[in-house]
């Protein structure tokens, strides 16, 4: 019966083109696993190669580093003229030219990874150490250990070996120790040996180390010199490594059946191989689930095509087809349909989310950044920022998180010098430099809230106490080395919890401003003592840039220069919040370009592209030196236009108008005084002043009033005569508007303490009363 059912089902057409397009779809989608499993593999075998080599190199650096001071210590002491001196001596002699040798010897044995500094004596086999003094047998010594290999110095210029302290020194008891040695040559004869014991913990503590691999140092004789506890794999297997390596820099090996990628250098100074292992267990574990998971979607659509066959006519079918149709639910079904329209649907399921995860992917590291703006700036709620950071930030911990502020140095100097595409470029580049500078230890997220600054959130990857300050310090070296961009940093108190984190930005920000006084390229913590200052302007501000923009207007560019550097110098003496400086500045600035365009003036270089971060980047002895530049050329811009034909026409007028204001002239009388028409004259003054020519006589006339309501006791009524109103009541309301209070109230509040002339009026007078 089987048999039978299997022959009707391979001979329906429909059928075997089922079967073959399964057969086809599952042998592509095994194919493109083991095809993607080994492009990965070689992908990561090529990325984590070079930053293993070169974390290699980097201790071979160290290594070589600290052998090499030892080395020319050695070095020096072969060729000292007391060290030759003892070395030649007579055996009877020794105990006397011992002493001016081992006060040198004790000198240089002051640094403290050097245990020691010994001169051998190969003729008589006597010693001399910095420990403990001249022995005249090498057997006598409190510490010989090294007596049975001293010897081959005569066949090597160097040698290095570690080895324990075997001495009568109980401190150093059990101590491990790399001993250094160079050969003192007499007449073309080795005759003595230098030797520099160094402590083998401080010397190894110097390495850098990486948390998923192992690092293992051999001499030239195949003997482990590093580390000495705790070895992470039997010597004996090690001994193997050794051999598949051989003296390739890179191969993969296998130790207690794991995989392994080894990388190797070799030390030109001391001969040493150095050795990492990164197990490739975990580096490999994300991409096999992904093979056995295509491998498994392999099996899956084989399975699946098996049953569409059997179940061709059978209820399995009807699912299959509500699927199909709420996937295409534009497409009516037509008939019953046929198994082909399972490939589709499939495609459709896995294109749909192979699409959704590599836009969820891209998108990742944008909407992180989106989110940390948007948290600065407040944008979003408590309940909204919670949710976002457990859907963006998946790895993450609640905190502790830092924020830093980094700002470019001058902005608006660096910025000239490049073209936008160019700015864009560098800050992108300086963004990777920050990313990759973080990457080993800190989980970090960059945002660009202005156009000078970044905001870098980070979240330490480990529990260890991480020196955040040294690292921005170094930061900022880096770029500056890399980019030749001055940066600033500030850095915010540590937050709690994501939601603390504008605080810290704030905090960030304050301490990033303090570059007023600091200078460029600084870096500074947050201190709870530098938000003291008042944060309000005072009285004393607007004193000095209205006499400052006085003696501007006044073509006085010395005393301007005088007012600027007044302010600059008090401003550095009191310390002032630098915030409150920038507002100062800039509301200066914003005044003289207000001036500037209202008269039509040229404006200097530094203001051709004012923006706020021009100032907020500067110090503070730059912005006195702006501000004077700016003073010198806006003086002789106002100097040059105080000599133009409209300027003294309008003082011409203004004149007219103050010597006539108990007149009721107008502006055909004003004209006429100058021989010129209304059109004239009013564009003109509108012009030079900013303003029209009947609100500038208004004004002229509410300021002599406010001058005779102050100073003398004529009633109103008079005022109002006296400074070119008829009618007391259209005095009383223009004054209102002017000074938002009536003429009897300004001067009840002016001279409160003196009786007025005017006297109540009677309601039958028909004039309004004064009221408030």
């Amino acid at each position: 019966m089987l048999r039978f059912k299997l022959k009707y089902l391979l001979n329906n057409k429909q059928n075997r083109l089922i079967l073959m397009l399964t057969a086809g779809v599952s042998l592509l989608i095994t194919l493109i696993g083991l095809f993607s499993y080994r492009e990965y593999r070689n992908a990561l075998d090529t990325e984590l190669n070079t930053p293993n080599v070169e974390l290699l190199q980097i201790n071979v650096d160290v290594t070589n580093r600290a052998f090499r001071e030892s080395d020319n210590k050695a070095v020096d002491l072969s060729f000292h003229p007391a060290v030759l001196k003892y070395i030649e001596a007579a055996t009877g002699d020794n105990a006397r030219i011992a002493a001016e040798p081992q006060e040198y010897l004790k000198t240089l044995a002051t640094e403290p990874d050097v245990h020691a500094i010994s001169v051998i004596k190969f003729k008589d086999h006597s010693v001399l150490s910095s420990g403990y003094g001249y022995v005249s047998s090498w057997e006598n010594a409190p510490e010989h250990a090294w007596e049975s290999w001293i010897g081959e110095i005569k066949e090597k210029p160097l040698l290095i070996k570690r080895r324990l302290y075997t001495g009568t020194d109980s401190r150093l008891s059990e101590t491990e120790l790399l001993s250094l040695a160079r050969p003192v040559v007499e007449n073309g004869e080795v005759t003595g040996a230098v030797l520099i014991d160094l402590d083998y913990d401080m010397l190894f503590s110097k390495m850098y180390t990486h948390l998923s691999n192992y690092q293992l140092v051999y001499n030239l004789e195949g003997e482990l010199i590093y580390p000495k506890l705790n070895l992470p794999f039997p010597l004996a297997d090690m001994q193997n490594v050794l051999k598949d390596i051989d003296v390739s820099p890179f191969a993969h090996v296998r130790i207690g059946g794991q995989a392994y990628m080894a990388n190797q250098t070799f030390s030109n100074v001391t001969g040493w191989r150095l050795i990492s292992l990164v197990p490739m267990e975990q580096l490999l574990k994300n991409v096999k689930i992904a093979r056995n998971m295509m491998l498994m979607l392999s099996l899956i659509s084989i399975a699946v095509g098996l049953s569409a066959i059997y179940y061709y006519n059978f209820a399995a079918f009807r699912p299959l087809k509500r699927i199909n149709k709420l996937l295409l639910p534009e497409q009516k079904a037509a008939g019953q349909g046929g198994l082909y329209d399972l490939e589709p649907v499939i495609g459709k399921l896995v294109g749909d989310f192979q699409s959704k995860s590599l836009v969820a992917d891209w998108s990742l590291p944008e909407l992180r950044s989106k989110f940390v703006q948007d948290l600065i700036t407040r944008s979003i709620g408590t309940q909204e920022t919670q949710t976002k950071f457990e859907h963006y930030f998946g790895g993450w911990t609640e905190g502790p998180f830092e924020t830093l502020a980094l700002s470019i140095d001058r902005h608006t100097q660096w910025a000239a010098g490049f073209i936008e595409e160019d700015q864009l470029l560098l800050k992108y580049a300086m963004i990777n430099i920050v990313h990759e500078y973080f990457e080993a230890s800190w989980r970090s997220v960059i945002a660009a809230p202005q156009k000078d600054s970044l905001v870098i959130l980070l979240q330490a990857k480990s529990r260890e106490e991480k020196p955040l300050y040294t690292d921005a310090r170094k930061l900022a070296d880096l770029i500056l080395e890399v980019l030749n961009i001055s940066v600033s940093i500030g850095i915010g108190e540590q937050a709690g919890a994501i939601a603390q984190v504008p605080r810290s930005y704030s905090e960030a920000q304050l301490a990033l401003s303090y570059r007023l006084y600091e200078g460029y390229a600084h870096v500074r913590v947050y201190s709870h003592a530098e938000n003291k200052y008042e944060e309000s302007s005072g009285s004393a501000d607007e004193a000095w840039k209205q006499e400052m923009l006085s003696a501007l207007k006044s073509s006085d560019a010395r005393a301007a220069q005088e007012w600027i550097r007044r302010w600059s110098a008090e401003t550095r003496k009191k310390g002032i919040q630098p915030q409150k400086v920038f507002r100062t500045v800039d509301d200066l600035l914003e005044e003289i370009l207000h001036i500037a365009a209202a008269g039509g003036y040229p404006l200097p270089a530094e203001l051709a592209d004012y923006t706020w971060h021009q100032v907020s980047t500067m110090e503070l002895q730059e912005i006195e030196d702006m501000l004077c530049s700016i003073a010198v050329h806006m003086a002789g811009a106002f100097g040059a236009h105080r000599q133009s034909k409209e300027f003294l026409l309008v003082q011409n007028l203004i004149k007219y108008m103050e010597e006539n204001l108990q007149f009721n002239i107008g502006l055909q009388d004003i004209a006429s005084h100058v021989n010129m028409g209304v059109s004239s004259v009013s564009t003109i003054f509108k012009e030079e002043t900013g303003t029209t020519v009947y609100d500038y006589l208004t004004n002229l006339r509410i300021d002599k009033a406010c001058e005779l309501l102050q100073d003398s006791t004529l009633r109103i009524a008079d005022i109002a005569l006296q400074v070119g109103y008829q009618n007391e009541n259209s005095f009383i309301r223009v004054f209102r508007k002017i000074k938002s209070t009536t003429p009897g109230k300004f001067r009840e509040n002016s001279k409160s303490s003196k009786e007025y002339a005017d006297q109540p009026k009677p309601r039958h007078s028909g004039v309004s009363e004064d009221s408030e």
